[in-house]
């Protein structure tokens, strides 16, 4: 009983420190769009750089959560771990580590979104100013057929 609550406690604790590099993240990325707009890729590129370390701190804590889910499926009997399949077949004296739990997911799952959206604009904004920037490029051998179709050298 006291492993499981552990490990209860502990899957709540690793979701609060993912919350917390993804707080991080966000704020890291939100001025992204403004250094893509001003052109400034080389700060661009120190940003994504700092993202990528934090994304990847953020990974191991996936792989310790995945751990743990695994090891609560195991001991409840659940095919995958799922958190309303958890809190059917768990006896009552662990309600309050699951509901521990349900928070924590509650406060991370907010965050993920914001951060999928935030990536979604930063994308779009990067392509528009790739295009932007190699517009003319693509452009300059149409201007020149076009050119010497109206006879100009």
């Amino acid at each position: 009983m006291r492993e499981i609550r552990e490990k209860l406690s502990e899957l709540a604790t690793v979701y609060q420190e993912q919350l917390s590099l993804y707080r991080q993240i966000q704020k890291v990325g939100s001025g992204e769009q403004e250094l893509i707009q001003d052109g400034q890729l080389d700060t661009l590129l120190g940003v994504l750089k700092r993202k990528e370390e934090l994304l990847t701190k953020a990974g191991t804590y996936e792989e310790r959560v995945k751990e743990v889910q695994g090891q609560l499926a195991r001991h409840f009997d659940l095919e995958s771990f799922s958190l309303p399949k958890l809190k059917e077949v768990a006896p009552p004296y662990y309600q309050e580590e699951l509901q521990t739990l349900e928070l924590a997911i509650t406060d991370l799952l907010p965050i993920l979104e914001t951060l999928e959206e935030q990536e979604r604009r930063n994308e779009d904004t990067l392509n528009r100013y790739l295009e932007m920037v190699q517009g003319p490029t693509r452009k300059t051998p149409q201007i020149r057929l076009a050119g010497r179709a109206y006879g100009k050298k």
